[in-house]
């Protein structure tokens, strides 16, 4: 239990931290400021990337399994799955209108500014809600050897950005995080 919830936990606090990241990007394009846009790129392809391939799958299986033992209690929370596949679209819709604006369409700046507030309050919002009742309920109602099973049937896949090996796609994207909090701190 303690193992796949920790880790849930972990990516939370990781994507929290592109989220303030992104957030003081988008402040100075708000400003009428030049944001880092390889920064604000690379946290969006994060986006798109990370929560499918390796995050959400481990939340769909704790999810699922807390189906199979505790139907009414899983149903109480909502529909995860489908949950999932909302924050998906918004990441999408995000990546699209950051695509037009540096692929040189005549965007308004108030445009992307809401497009990237409204993806980070949701982001926000959906990781709040796992944290504050998802987890906590699946850590009361599983026992030992449903976390057995969980465990057995999840794919390990490394975070392409926090996992310890950082993907190459993401290089400069960790690079400049590791800056922006060493200037913060």
């Amino acid at each position: 239990m303690a193992t796949v919830i920790g880790v849930l936990r972990e990516e939370h606090a990781s994507a929290a931290r592109l989220l303030d990241m992104l957030d003081r990007q988008i402040g100075f394009f708000a400003r009428g400021g030049d944001p880092d846009y390889d920064v604000i790129r690379g946290i969006a392809d994060y986006f798109l990337d990370f929560p499918d391939r390796c995050h959400h799958p481990k939340e769909d299986a704790v999810y699922l399994q807390l189906m199979a033992v505790r139907p009414r209690a899983a149903l109480a929370i909502g529909d995860l799955p489908g949950e999932h596949r909302r924050v998906h679209e918004r990441a999408v819709r995000f990546q699209g209108a950051l695509n037009l604006l540096l692929g040189g369409a005549d965007v308004a700046r108030a445009d992307i500014v809401d497009a990237a507030k409204d993806f980070i309050k949701d982001e926000r919002l959906h990781m709040h809600a796992e944290d504050q009742y998802f987890f906590p309920l699946a850590e009361r109602l599983l026992k030992p050897e449903d976390w057995a099973k969980i465990e057995s049937e999840l794919i390990h896949g490394n975070d392409p950005l926090f996992g310890g090996k950082v993907e190459e796609k993401f290089r400069k994207l960790c690079e400049q995080l590791n800056a922006w909090e060493r200037e913060s701190s």
